[in-house]
């Protein structure tokens, strides 16, 4: 098996095309579920290497696995989908899935021409899932509706058709906004879920005679109070983040709300927080309809699960850090409040998502920028080799979840909620 440094050297020898392949990706920005030219440039290369692959899952979804090992397997996991820019008619990397998704294919490359795999029980898999940003509901739900992909997630998709079911771990990365340090490891993410609460009350003469109305838009007003409340029954530690809007108030001056719409996000930093969090609104959300005599209707979107990283894996994703770096460029256990779909991965398997630095200018804006290209494409893509290295030399350190299918059928019950 090849050496650390005939890694890294392969990696160097394509460092060039490394990086214009990331230029290209950087200029090729697609919404969620509409990602085709991107997916032409994934499959492009993979043809390229002579690399067999599964397309057009979840409509641009893409599935390539390198190896024939039957005892342990790896997946590689980038988001491949941007975001709209300051002009809503164009697109933007604005979050630094372009990056992802070309070092995805940069350790692909060094894998098949190092051949490193060779004669191993390991195989890796390069899992490119689309619409992690989530965005553009209209459009996601028609593609539900027609039956072209199942929820508004790439990955919670491809979890739900089977793609990670034969997995063991989920390695990904992703760009961070920090100055001054490399890398970060064992962060978290939030988890969220998304609300919306329906005041119903019966609409009459404001002035006239309010009495005879039931005002919707008091319903909502005395649930926000009552959600600033629960807000301290938890502590700093567990993320719960709450901040209701009133999207649609109802009525105008003339005229007592009949109909008050009231949304929010949910956030918390692991899935009981969030479960007990969410279950505390619905109650206020009843009993503040209630105390007043307003009927209340309560929809609920499924939003990303919190991300729990593998310890074992930092582990070695660190060491590889520390043969490109020092101990003070490398951040550890950053509490984000953040959300990403990988969180759903990190409950159902052994995963982690390290952080790397290079970006200028602010996420989710026209400003980003990828600055240091060498930290972005050629550093990650040989901490990611490194630690692919550690997990085929030594069978000892290979986390994997044995009860992955128990997990997962409570996963789609009760997280997903299909039926």
């Amino acid at each position: 098996m090849p050496k650390k440094n005939e890694l890294f050297n392969n990696i160097e020898k394509n460092r060039d095309e490394f990086i214009s392949l990331g230029d290209s990706l950087f200029d090729c920005p697609e919404l969620g579920f509409k990602e085709f030219k991107t997916a032409e440039i994934i499959r492009a290369w993979t043809e390229s290497l002579g690399i067999k692959y599964e397309s057009e899952i979840g409509v641009t979804g893409i599935k390539a696995t390198i190896g024939a090992g039957n005892n342990y397997h790896i997946a590689v996991v980038s988001d491949i989908d941007g975001l709209p820019s300051k002009n809503q008619n164009s697109f933007i990397h604005s979050c630094g899935h372009s990056i992802q998704t070309t070092v995805s294919l940069a350790v692909m490359k060094t894998l098949a021409e190092t051949k490193i795999l060779d004669g191993s029980d390991v195989k890796v898999s390069f899992i490119f899932t689309p619409a992690e940003e989530f965005i553009d509901f209209e459009y996601r739900d028609n593609l539900i509706s027609e039956g072209k992909v199942l929820f508004r997630s790439g990955k919670q998709h491809m979890i739900a058709k089977g793609i990670f079911d034969d997995i063991d771990c989920v390695i990904s990365a992703h760009a961070n906004g920090d100055k001054g340090t490399l890398f970060d490891i064992n962060s978290t993410l939030a988890g969220f879920t998304s609300k919306k609460a329906v005041f119903l009350g019966r609409a009459a003469h404001s002035g006239a005679a309010p009495h005879l109305g039931l005002n919707a838009l008091h319903g909502a007003v005395q649930c926000e109070n009552a959600i600033a409340f629960i807000k301290d029954q938890f502590s700093s530690n567990e993320g719960v983040k709450i901040n209701p809007v009133i999207t649609e108030p109802g009525g105008n001056v003339n005229t007592i709300p009949d109909r008050t719409v009231l949304e929010s996000y949910i956030r918390a930093n692991d899935i009981d927080t969030l479960f007990e969090t969410d279950q505390k609104v619905d109650c206020c959300v009843e009993h503040c309809a209630k105390a007043i005599g307003l009927k209340y209707e309560i929809e609920n979107t499924v939003g990303y699960m919190p991300l729990k990283q593998s310890k074992q894996i930092n582990k070695m994703i660190k060491e590889n850090m520390l043969l490109l770096c020092d101990e003070e460029d490398i951040v550890e256990n950053v509490v984000s409040g953040a959300s990403g779909d990988v969180g759903d991965l990190g409950y159902l398997l052994p995963t982690v998502q390290f952080g790397f630095s290079g970006i200028e200018g602010r996420f989710h804006s026209d400003e980003f920028v990828i600055a240091n290209k060498d930290n972005c494409y050629i550093n990650t893509t040989k901490i990611i080799c490194g630690t692919i290295s550690d997990l085929i030399a030594c069978k000892s350190i290979r986390p994997s979840n044995p009860n992955f299918f128990k997990d997962k059928e409570f996963y789609l019950k009760n997280w997903l909620k299909m039926k």
